[in-house]
């Protein structure tokens, strides 16, 4: 049934091109909860969604290489030898760096796909260990900010994995950093996108009440720890009660998918499919429900790709760009919604999509063209201003080390000759200081080889300081 082929990796992602069963056609209502919200309270939790398939030999960068996607090109992609754009997105300097610019957006925490190391069904082992990268590098962190991380279980597995998912889960409650839900409990997310191949791996619905019972048992008796299970699903209204059948506590989607006519619509048509959603959950649901905030729908830059033009449907219906006032209405109506929701009394939160999801459309991460705009815009809608120490951004230059003779000392980029001016690049260097926040210095150093590369370069260190201070 599932092979370790690129296309089982992608599954998830893949599935969220299925039509939403609701009116491509709605538009909002001028009552919509967007407009009334309790958006500075802080019940409510603001997770984003995270998928971390982005590293220097990642196939997915080269999607992003046009300078018309700018908008979308994370803040850390450098110019790699061959002259190719490389993205370590899962290295620890740039985890660190999401931290701050988290922070200053108001997340609370990161939900991280997480990928099973089973061989179940073929899948390589060696190859979730690639993606589980970026969370391995985030759990390493010295200091998170206070921002916390839930695990979203990408990919079906069958009964026999159940040991492999509660000790996966077991690790990461045990620590300091993992969410907690209001009554102490763990929050952890399957995306289960089609509820009927999902059931079917664990053996229809008993075996999947069967199993999701298990791994609360030994979750339990591993950490003395509740856990509180989110189905990620499509087809709200006929899967959700499915899924607080077999034993979730809560449904969410992944994002507010779109159909697939090869028709551009307005935002306020995209956020309206998803506020129908939140309100008939609200009235009908059958238990928790977490509202999804889409910032974006548009994967056709991902169909360059020609395994991505394989597994998705290639006239895809896309969301167009939204203001900064959409994006806030938005953003106070799910969480009007999930604040007010009866039956979210153990965990109030929004689910945001997303992170990174740069090739389909989604991301709150800074980019080249961009900037920090949409830290802001969450962290103005949320109500929430932060406060981050002084701290340090540092990534490497493409300055020959032979025409810089920087030493064992940092030297000042503006004390440095000229051989040590990185080279104009459109395409990288970003790396901003997050909103509220101001650049105290830059200095060059030597530095130890990143990750994927053979020589030790010479890295940028960049001073972040609140402004006035």
């Amino acid at each position: 049934m599932w092979t370790a082929s690129h296309r089982s990796i992608r599954l998830f992602i893949v599935l969220a091109t299925i039509v939403s069963s609701l009116p491509a056609a709605a538009q909002v209502s001028k009552s919509s909860p967007s407009t009334a919200t309790s958006a500075s309270s802080t019940k409510v939790k603001l997770g984003a969604i995270r998928w971390d398939n982005w590293s220097l030999d990642s196939p997915y960068g080269q999607v992003l290489a046009d300078p018309g996607l700018r908008d979308r090109i994370p803040y850390y992609a450098e110019r790699l030898p061959d002259g190719h754009l490389g993205f370590p997105g899962n290295t620890e300097r740039t985890l660190a760096a999401d931290v701050h610019y988290a922070k200053a957006a108001g997340l609370d925490y990161f939900i991280f796909g997480y990928y099973l190391e089973s061989s179940a069904w073929g899948r390589d082992p060696h190859r979730a260990v690639a993606l589980n990268r970026a969370l391995a590098n985030f759990v390493r962190l010295p200091n998170k900010l206070g921002i916390k991380y839930a695990l979203n279980f990408n990919l079906s597995f069958p009964s026999r994995d159940v040991p492999m998912v509660s000790d996966a889960i077991t690790k990461a409650v045990r620590g300091p950093d993992y969410m907690r839900a209001n009554d102490g409990s763990a929050p952890v997310f399957f995306f289960v996108g089609t509820m009927s191949t999902w059931l079917k791996g664990l053996g229809g619905e008993q075996g999947a009440k069967a199993a999701l019972s298990d791994l609360r048992a030994r979750v339990k008796a591993a950490t003395g720890r509740n856990l509180y299970l989110v189905a990620l699903i499509f087809n709200l209204s006929e899967s959700e009660p499915v899924a607080h059948r077999i034993g979730f506590d809560a449904a969410s989607t992944y994002a507010t998918a779109l159909g697939a006519n090869g028709k551009s619509l307005p935002y306020a048509s995209c956020a309206a499919l998803a506020q129908r959603a939140w309100q008939v959950e609200t009235k009908n649901g059958s238990g928790g429900f977490l509202p999804t905030v889409t910032l974006g729908w548009d994967y056709r830059p991902a169909l360059r790709n020609p395994q991505e033009m394989k597994d998705r449907k290639p006239n895809p219906d896309w969301c167009q760009p939204a203001t900064d006032a959409e994006w806030t209405r938005q953003i106070r109506g799910a969480m009007s919604e999930a604040a007010n929701n009866p039956r979210n009394n153990r965990f109030q939160s929004v689910v945001l999509y997303a992170w990174n999801e740069s090739s389909e459309g989604g991301w709150i991460q800074p980019t080249l063209s961009e900037g920090v705009r949409r830290l802001k815009v969450i962290a103005n809608a949320a109500g929430r201003r932060p406060s981050i120490p002084p701290f340090k951004l540092s990534w490497p230059t493409r300055i020959d080390p032979k025409t810089c003779p920087v030493g064992t000392s940092p030297t000042s980029t503006t004390a440095a000759g000229a051989g040590c001016k990185p080279a104009n690049d459109s395409m990288t260097m970003a790396w901003p200081c997050p909103p509220g926040m101001r650049i105290a210095g830059d200095e060059l150093r030597r530095g130890p080889s990143d990750e994927g590369q053979k020589s030790s370069p010479i890295w940028q260190e960049r001073l972040c300081a609140p402004q006035g201070g």
